[in-house]
């Protein structure tokens, strides 16, 4: 049996794939089926140890992007796009697989395209309460999909489309504690406030933290995940800001966080700041830790701003909107929710409403049943 992943742009579209097929690995084990063969096509393989861990072949294929915004790019990349869209049929019909699963993403469109060419089922992945259009495109032909939020619905076809939840990367889903503070060089005497600004970091909490990180770091142990792009401008900052200050070791800028430096991280932390992108509110609820959720403002189907409030309706978070996101406020919040352990507790018990386990192994067993019944015919 082949299965053909695709998607990709971000960490939140590519790692998914990697714990679907990961699930797939077992549930073809379990049904006894020995010739299963994964592949992935995207403009890039992302993290290439993820796709060999797996035993996941990657074949590039370059594609034009849309943005949101207005771009001279944008003309050139309708070209890209439809010429990407005959290589890829070409592609897709060389391998002729099972099942495609997509999880959206400008690099999915040319593949899903091929799929209804050539009639093959495909299974698409929505992690936002509002679907990015590749997945919305996707959805019209898509044999089966999947969606995070129930909100979802309403953008597809409601005899195709099941609520299974947020996929969660099983490398990372469960917080250690077990030697963190030693592996972390934490105290266990202080407050620890993770921010989790992902592979790309992200600028204004960047910002509004350093605005406020002398009197931050008097109160709490920082550890600032500033993305590999701001580290070197973020921990120079720091190093100024904090020059004459005697806790400025209660502060620990990273670029980034392997998988275990994160699960640790989780571990020990009091409270999570993050963006809203639905990979990160998935990973927190799975963690079952407090947080401050900080939304992009314009992004596509303003998703991050509807994944936000969505999380914030079960109580498991609080919202400050970047119009709003003042070193002071930021301040105010992380003050108001440490020290109240009542709340604390409320919160993290409210993550539990918000995660459906076992996501990835309902679309793993429909992988597996639609592609059983497509290789037979």
């Amino acid at each position: 049996m082949k299965v053909l992943f695709t998607g990709g742009g971000t960490g939140g579209h590519f790692y998914p794939l990697i714990a679907v097929a990961e699930e797939l690995r077992e549930v073809a084990t379990k049904e006894k089926i020995l010739d299963l063969e994964l592949f992935y096509i995207s403009d890039t393989p992302y993290d290439q140890s993820a796709l060999d861990e797996n035993s996941i072949k990657f074949m590039k294929l370059p594609t034009g992007k849309q943005r949101t915004y207005f771009s001279i790019e944008n003309f050139f990349d309708i070209f890209k796009t439809f010429f990407a869209t005959i290589k890829a049929i070409f592609m897709v019909y060389g391998l002729f697989p099972d099942v495609i699963f997509s999880k959206g993403g400008y690099p999915s469109v040319p593949v899903t395209i091929a799929a209804r060419f050539l009639d093959i089922p495909l299974i698409i992945h929505e992690s936002d309460s509002v679907p990015g259009r590749a997945n919305k495109m996707a959805g019209k032909w898509a044999k089966r999909i999947a969606i995070s939020y129930e909100e979802a619905v309403e953008h597809f076809p409601k005899d195709r489309t099941a609520y299974v939840g947020h996929i969660v990367r099983g490398d990372v889903r469960e917080p250690l504690t077990e030697g963190a503070f030693e592996y972390l060089k934490l105290k266990s005497s202080l407050p620890v406030i993770f921010i989790l600004g992902g592979s790309q970091g992200a600028r204004l909490i960047n910002d509004a933290v350093l605005d406020v990180l002398p009197e931050l770091t008097e109160r709490y142990q920082i550890i600032h995940q500033t993305g590999v792009k701001n580290f070197d401008e973020v921990k120079e900052i720091g190093n100024i800001v904090l020059k004459d200050s005697e806790s400025k070791g209660n502060y620990y800028p990273y670029p980034y966080l392997n998988k275990l430096a994160i699960r640790m991280c989780a571990g020990v932390t009091d409270l999570i700041i993050s963006r809203a992108g639905a990979n990160s509110i998935s990973e927190i609820a799975a963690w079952g830790k407090p947080s401050i959720i900080i939304p992009i403002t314009k992004t596509n189907g303003d998703h991050q701003r509807n994944n936000a409030f969505n999380y914030a309706r079960t109580g498991a978070c609080v919202v400050i909107e970047e119009a709003n996101l003042k070193g002071h406020v930021l301040t105010e919040e992380i003050d108001r929710i440490i020290g109240d352990s009542p709340l604390r507790a409320k919160m993290s018990e409210a993550t539990k409403s918000f995660v459906n386990p076992d996501a990835e192994l309902k679309i793993a067993e429909e992988i597996i049943r639609i592609g059983v019944a497509h290789e037979s015919r």
